[in-house]
């Protein structure tokens, strides 16, 4: 795919040296152990909060949901944001 004899031969050295970094670089590789603990995570804290949230009044509950969401509204962007740049493109 690289035309430069440079590039190509360094893309060969990182790869002898360190094959998981080039595959990640080269987009051959995504790592799936963060997606897992992610699920994890979301799968054990999901009866938590919803247990809590049916203990304490409505009110206290849904004012709480909603500052949880304000709160984590900008992070959801840029965490969008910063993994729009890692997604492969799509073949029209």
């Amino acid at each position: 795919m690289d035309d430069d004899p440079v590039l190509r031969s360094l893309g060969e050295e990182l790869a002898r040296d360190d094959p998981r970094l080039a595959a990640l670089l080269s987009g051959s590789d995504t790592p799936r152990h963060h997606r897992l603990a992610w699920s994890l995570g979301l799968l054990l804290l999901t009866p938590t909060l919803l247990t809590m949230a049916l203990l304490v009044p409505p009110t206290v509950a849904v004012g709480v949901i909603a500052m949880l969401l304000a709160v984590s509204s900008p992070l959801a962007v840029c965490w969008l944001c910063a993994t729009a740049d890692r997604t492969a493109p799509r073949l029209r």
